[in-house]
């Protein structure tokens, strides 16, 4: 594909699409239907962050950017650990891309993937991800029941966030209870001064609007959240070591707060899901 807006390449076996306007780039992964990059040219500052470890290569998930998980969140598949892929089986598949349209400021593509169903979940569904590129980053992740019977369905934005030392970022805009995985689920109410100062793995169980990553005291990522019945904020800190696709110290420079489905959506037959993050 090539075009004035949009353009692919291919490299060690992963295509690439590359969208590029008068405002903003963005770099996305086909395998996996992967958001990897989007730098506004206001400030030519990537707000996500791929790990320099990552598997490019199309044999493993990309660690970085935003992981697409459907039609389960982690292991949350009702089989035991390990039985399924952790976060669904969209991310280790090629997306293609089913509709480009561009202005001058905002470009948006529609991407699908080859399958939507596999084992442990057999129902049938369509799902799109649509990706608007302009000032802000866009990302709706559209599930509909294509079927007769009802399902039910977790999912994630798994966004990767990029900061420059992690000890700097402040979280504001957060509220109510969550589940600490550190700490057997236990549910507890999320602190006042959000900082990060150890490891962290939090499913906060509020449809939460918006939420400000202070990166430091001069600069910000704006999230806004739709659709949705959870946000997530994950970082591994020292445990980053523990994983092949991380290095010791990258805990540092990243923190997920994941727009998600993680108390379960059900669909009627010809309903639909609209789940969306917008990133500025």
């Amino acid at each position: 594909m090539q075009s004035t807006y949009f353009h692919t390449e291919i490299k060690n076996g992963i295509e690439y699409l590359i969208i590029e306007n008068e405002v903003a780039t963005c770099r996305i992964s086909l395998f996996g239907g992967h958001v990897l990059s989007f730098i506004p040219k206001r400030d030519n500052r990537d707000r996500l962050w791929v790990s320099p470890l990552a598997f490019l290569n199309g044999e493993r998930p990309i660690r970085g950017g935003v992981p697409v998980c459907w039609p389960w969140f982690s292991d949350d598949h009702g089989q035991e650990k390990g039985e399924l892929p952790a976060h669904g089986f969209l991310r280790t598949q090629h997306w293609a891309v089913k509709q480009t349209d561009s202005t001058e400021t905002l470009s948006k593509v529609v991407l699908i993937p080859g399958t939507t169903k596999g084992k442990g979940f057999e129902f049938d569904a369509s799902v799109e991800l649509i990706v608007e590129v302009g000032e802000s980053l866009t990302m709706t992740l559209v599930t509909e029941n294509t079927g007769d019977v009802p399902f039910s369905f977790n999912c994630a934005l798994h966004t990767y966030f990029d900061v420059e030392n992690i000890k700097d970022v402040e979280l504001k805009g957060l509220y109510g209870e969550y589940k600490d995985k550190l700490s057997d689920w236990e549910i507890l109410n999320t602190p006042t001064a959000y900082i990060i100062e150890g490891e962290v793995d939090r499913i906060h169980l509020e449809a939460i609007p918006s939420v400000v990553i202070e990166r430091d005291q001069s600069d910000y990522i704006a999230i806004e959240s739709s659709q949705h019945d959870s946000l997530v904020v994950w970082n591994p800190w020292q445990g980053a070591a523990t994983m092949s696709d991380m290095d010791a110290f990258s805990y540092k420079q990243m923190v997920c707060v994941e727009t998600a489905i993680t108390q379960g959506k059900q669909l009627l037959p010809g309903e639909k899901c609209a789940m969306r993050q917008k990133v500025s």
